[in-house]
């Protein structure tokens, strides 16, 4: 159908706006179910990683017996087991990511887990028959095998975000709050079997959690001032302000660094009891904060 217009008038077409390169990298970016699996796969992995590295100091630190160590290590195989077992169904990550990801530096990621894993089955068999000196080196090469890993995942997904160092920004800090978290709530329980042991590693594991919670706080802090214009915007206000004010900032930050106070306060006082109780509580605000900012990253390309 034809519409005869009378010279000189004026016609308004409605021509779409134009928008920053940045504003079409996040609309491109997978919806947040799609990018669930993905999320898990990392978050499973520095929890297992950073929860290892903090058993492994209160191995040197002589603090914690073979038992809390082996049965450590064991749950972390279990959580390597469940990791393992969704990246083999887990899509090509440039579909979930809808940008190219070095097929190379992914399969290397995944090859250092799976040496993790058997890292870790060997760290929970020394801990049970072998010396002392010989656990503590097989634990070190677990934690190495596992840092490796996390290095490989920033420099795999840094590649097609935007950058290794900011992916490092992201994961490190994760993987040492979620680890110290786990490893501190399994030192909790750890004292009903054994109501002996000193508290000095239940202390060194909620110091590390506070390190770990300021570490995230500068890296988040870091990120968002070097972060173009649109993309700060649409973290902190725009479109996903609600979830980054609410779990990343006050259930990740600030709730968890209140938690982990009273589970200090608890532990000076030989109150093991409430200390567990407060750190099952620290476990699931930690997660609440690491897995929206997982998220976050992928679809901002800001990595909080």
């Amino acid at each position: 159908m034809l519409t005869l217009l009378q010279p000189g008038a004026v016609v308004a077409c409605p021509f779409p706006k134009r928008v920053s390169a940045s504003a079409i990298r996040t609309m491109a970016a997978m919806s947040l179910p799609a990018l669930a699996p993905l999320v898990t796969v990392l978050v499973l992995a520095e929890l297992a990683v950073g929860t290892v590295a903090v058993a492994l100091l209160s191995d040197l630190g002589g603090d914690v017996g073979r038992g809390f160590l082996g049965t450590t290590a064991l749950i972390c195989l279990a959580i390597m087991g469940v990791d393992l077992v969704l990246l083999l169904i887990l899509p090509d990550p440039s579909q979930l990511l809808h940008t190219p990801v070095g097929a190379g530096r992914y399969a290397s990621f995944v090859h250092w887990l799976v040496g993790f894993s058997g890292a870790t089955l060997a760290y929970a068999l020394f801990s049970a028959v072998g010396t002392d000196p010989a656990r503590r080196v097989v634990g070190g090469i677990a934690v190495a095998c596992g840092g490796v890993a996390i290095a490989m995942a920033a420099l795999t997904f840094g590649a097609a975000l935007g950058g290794g160092l900011g992916a490092a920004v992201a994961f490190v800090p994760a993987m040492l709050l979620c680890g110290s978290a786990l490893c501190g709530m399994l030192l909790g329980h750890w004292y009903l079997i054994a109501p002996d042991l000193t508290f000095k590693p239940l202390r060194r594991a909620v110091y590390v959690v506070f390190g770990a919670v300021a570490l995230q706080a500068a890296a988040i802090t870091g990120a968002l001032l070097r972060a173009e214009p649109d993309a700060r915007h649409a973290v902190i206000g725009a479109h996903y302000g609600v979830p980054f004010w609410l779990l990343v900032v006050a259930a990740g930050l600030l709730f968890t660094a209140g938690v982990n106070g009273l589970t200090l306060y608890f532990a000076r006082i030989r109150a093991n009891q409430p200390a567990t109780a407060m750190l099952y509580v620290l476990i699931i605000t930690v997660l609440m904060g690491a897995v929206p900012a997982h998220l976050l990253y992928f679809l901002t390309r800001v990595p909080v």
